[in-house]
C-alpha cells in the first residue's frame, strides 16, 4: 500500500524479557514524535494492562470452572490462537453455537495452563502456542467434565505436529477438529458441530476417561553422540556423501540411504496425515523403507536426522518419526541434533568439524560448476559424468585422510573443457528456498533439470548458506546474552569458515567468478523489508533473492517451499512486490509429493516471461 514510513512495525517478542520490548515499543513512540521518556512509560503501562488482563483473564476461568463443576453442562475447551477463538467474524461465531447446543465454550486461555509443565510430554515444545495446546490438553483430558475442538486453518504447518501430540494427550476423549478459512460455510460449520456435541455428551454418559500413561505420550530423541552402531543417513544432496566419507575415515560405520522414490510416499502416506512436509514424509519414507525393504537387523542400526529449536518443523521430524515408527512396530532409534548451539552437540572435534565444513562448502562449488557446464556441454550427459567423477575422487581421499585440493584445482578446467563455446549464454536464474526441498531432487521433481530443458541456466542456494546464518545467530546470541567465552568461540568458528569458504572457492575462480554473500550481507538486504529477528529461512531467501533481482546477470527467482511452510508463505506473499519493483519474475512454486503438473507448467511460462522480457529490452535499446 505504500504506507513507507508512515507504516510502524514494532517488534514485539518476550522471549528474551520486557526490556528488549520496552526498547523496540520506545523507538516507535520516538518516531511518532514523542520523547524517549514519554515512550518508555507508555511502553511499562501497557505491559502492566497486559499483566493485569492476564490475572483476570485467570480469574475469570477459575470461576468458571467452578460454576461448570457445579452444573451437570458439559465444557468444550477452544484449542485455537488468539486471532481465532477471539474473532467471531473469522471463527464463523462457533462460541455462540456452541452455547446454543447446551455446552460452555471455555477460551484455552481460561485454564490455568501454568499448573501444566509442557517438557513432561516433549522434550523440545518451541511454538508459543504448542505449550498452551500441551497444558490445555493435560487439563481438559483429566477433566470429566472438559472436552476439546480445535480449530485451526487451511495449511497451518506447526498444528500439523501440534494436534498429534494433543491427541494422544485426550487418549480415547473425542477432540473435534474444525478447518476454517475463508470458503467455510456456516451450515456446514453448525452440521460438524451438532454432531461433535451429539458424540460427546454420548461418550460422557457411557464412558469412563481412562488416563493415558505420560510415558506412551512423551516426545523426546537423543543427540548425536559418538556410536558403536551404523549410522542411517538420508539422502538429502550430494554432500552427504562427502560427510558419510569423513566418518568413514574415523571408523564410524554409516549407511547413506539410496536416493528417495514413490515408495518413499507409498510408505509414509499411509501413517500421515498428508498436512505435514514434504521432508518429513520423504525421510520418514527413507526409514520406512529401510525397514521394510532391507530385511536389517535393526539392534546395531540408528538413525540420523538433522534437527531444530524452532520455529521451522524440522525439529519435530525425529520426535514424531520414531513414534509413527513405533506404532507400526518399528523400533528404530532415530538421533538428531539442533541448530540454535551451531550443532556442537555433535561432539565433532574443531579440526573435524573444520573439514566437514570445507567439504560443504566444496560440494556446493561443484554443483555450481555442473549447473554452470550442462546447458552448454558439448556431448549430453558429460558434466553429470564428471561431476560424479570428481565427487568420487574426493570421497577415496577423505576416506584415505589425504588431501584433495589438487583434485580441486584440476577440476574448473576439466568442467571448462566440455562447454561448447559456439552455444550462446542463456538466461540466469536463482533458486532458493527451503533448504530440503532445494536440495533434493525427488523432492522438487528434478527442478534444476527442468528449468535446464526449459531453456534457463540456474544457481541454487549453497547448503554452506543454512550454516554459516546458523554460526552468525549463535554469535548474535552469545553478544544479546552477554556470554563473553560463547561470544569469543563463536567469533573465531565464523572467522574460520569464512576465511576457508574464501581459500575453497579460489579455486574455481576460473569458471565461477563471483564469491557468496555473506549473511551479514544477506540479513541487510532483507532488513529493508522483513527483520531478520523472524528466524527462519525466510530472512535467507528474501536476502539471496534481492541479491539476484538487483545482479543484472540474473533474469530473474524462483522460490520453493512445501505445502503449509511458514517460511515459504512469508516469501510467497512478499516476492510479488519485487517482481514490480526490479522488473523482473519471482515465481513461487509449493511442493507437496504429488505429481505437479502445474509446476512444470509454470517454470515453462517464467522462461517464456523472461526471454520476452529480454527480446523487448534489445528491441528497446
Amino acid at each position: 500500500v505504500n504506507l513507507g514510513e508512515r507504516l510502524l512495525i514494532p517488534i514485539i517478542d518476550f522471549s528474551r524479557g520486557n526490556a528488549d520490548v520496552i526498547k523496540n515499543l520506545t523507538a516507535v513512540a520516538v518516531k511518532m514524535g514523542f520523547s524517549r521518556s514519554k515512550g518508555k512509560e507508555a511502553a511499562l503501562a501497557g505491559i502492566e494492562s497486559q499483566r493485569k488482563f492476564e490475572a483476570d483473564q485467570s480469574a475469570l476461568g477459575r470461576d468458571l470452572l467452578e460454576e461448570l463443576r457445579q452444573s451437570d453442562q458439559l465444557g468444550v475447551v477452544l484449542f485455537a490462537r488468539s486471532y481465532m477463538s477471539q474473532d467471531s467474524g473469522a471463527n464463523l461465531g462457533i462460541a455462540e453455537k456452541l452455547a446454543q447446543l447446551g455446552v460452555v465454550p471455555i477460551p484455552l486461555s481460561f485454564l490455568p495452563l501454568d499448573s501444566v509443565n509442557p517438557k513432561e510430554y516433549s522434550d523440545r515444545p518451541y511454538w508459543f502456542y504448542e505449550s498452551k495446546y500441551i497444558a490445555g490438553a493435560a487439563i481438559t483430558a483429566s477433566d470429566p467434565q472438559l472436552y476439546g475442538l480445535s480449530l485451526t486453518n487451511f495449511g497451518c504447518g506447526p498444528n500439523s505436529f501440534i494436534l498429534r501430540i494433543v491427541e494422544d494427550i485426550m487418549g480415547g476423549k473425542p477432540l473435534g477438529q474444525l478447518e476454517i478459512d475463508e470458503h467455510a460455510a456456516e451450515a456446514g460449520i453448525v452440521t460438524r458441530l451438532e454432531a461433535f456435541v451429539d458424540t460427546i455428551k454420548g461418550f460422557a454418559r457411557s464412558t469412563k476417561p481412562q488416563e493415558v500413561p505420560r510415558k506412551s505420550i512423551y516426545r523426546a530423541t537423543t543427540t548425536l553422540v559418538n556410536s558403536k552402531k551404523t549410522f542411517l543417513i538420508p539422502r538429502m544432496s550430494p554432500h552427504v556423501d562427502l560427510l558419510v566419507a569423513i566418518m568413514q575415515s574415523i571408523g564410524i560405520k554409516v549407511i547413506v540411504l539410496p536416493e528417495p522414490n514413490e515408495r518413499n510416499l507409498f510408505y509414509a502416506d499411509q501413517v500421515t496425515s498428508g498436512l505435514e512436509c514434504l521432508p518429513y514424509r520423504v525421510t520418514l519414507g527413507d526409514f520406512m523403507r529401510f525397514c521394510y525393504d532391507d530385511g536389517t537387523d535393526l539392534k546395531n542400526v540408528e538413525a540420523v536426522m538433522a534437527g531444530a529449536y524452532g520455529p521451522c518443523r524440522l525439529g519435530k521430524y525425529a520426535l514424531e518419526q520414531v513414534r509413527i515408527l513405533k506404532e507400526v512396530g518399528v523400533d528404530l532409534p532415530i538421533r538428531t541434533t539442533v541448530s540454535n548451539n551451531a550443532y556442537r552437540d555433535t561432539a565433532i572435534g574443531p579440526g573435524l568439524l573444520r573439514l566437514v565444513w570445507k567439504t560443504y562448502v566444496v560440494m556446493d562449488c561443484l554443483q555450481r560448476l555442473l549447473w554452470r557446464t550442462r546447458p552448454y556441454e558439448k556431448r549430453t550427459g558429460a558434466a553429470d559424468e564428471l561431476f560424479d567423477d570428481v565427487a568420487g575422487r574426493i570421497m577415496s581421499r577423505l576416506r584415505k585422510k589425504e588431501g584433495f585440493d589438487d583434485i580441486l584445482r584440476q577440476a574448473t578446467s576439466e568442467f571448462k573443457s566440455l562447454i561448447d563455446p559456439y552455444v550462446p549464454r542463456k538466461p540466469l536464474v536463482g533458486i532458493n528456498g527451503e533448504i530440503f526441498l532445494r536440495s533434493n531432487r525427488f523432492s522438487n521433481q528434478d527442478l534444476v533439470g527442468e528449468c535446464e530443458k526449459a531453456g534457463l541456466e540456474v544457481i541454487v542456494s549453497p547448503m554452506a548458506e543454512w550454516i554459516k546464518y546458523i554460526s552468525y545467530r549463535h554469535l548474535e546470541d552469545a553478544i544479546n546474552d552477554r556470554k563473553f567465552i560463547k561470544m569469543i568461540r563463536s567469533y573465531v568458528l565464523k572467522r574460520v569458515q569464512e576465511h576457508d569458504a574464501h581459500s575453497a572457492e579460489r579455486l574455481f575462480r576460473d569458471l565461477i567468478d563471483d564469491k557468496e554473500p555473506s549473511t551479514g550481507h544477506l540479513l541487510a538486504q532483507t532488513s529493508r523489508w522483513l527483520s531478520p529477528k523472524c528466524g527462519s529461512e525466510a530472512v535467507l531467501s528474501i536476502g539471496s533473492g534481492i541479491e539476484w533481482m538487483e545482479n543484472p546477470e540474473f533474469a530473474g527467482v524462483i522460490s520453493v517451499m512445501p505445502h503449509g511452510c511458514m517460511p515459504g508463505g512469508i516469501v510467497a506473499a512478499m516476492s510479488e512486490k519485487f517482481s514490480t519493483l526490479y522488473h523482473k519474475p519471482w515465481i513461487n512454486l509449493t511442493y507437496d509429493g504429488f505429481m505437479e503438473t502445474n509446476n512444470l507448467a509454470r517454470i515453462n511460462n517464467f522462461a517464456e516471461i523472461i526471454r520476452f522480457c529480454s527480446k523487448e529490452g534489445k528491441e528497446g535499446t
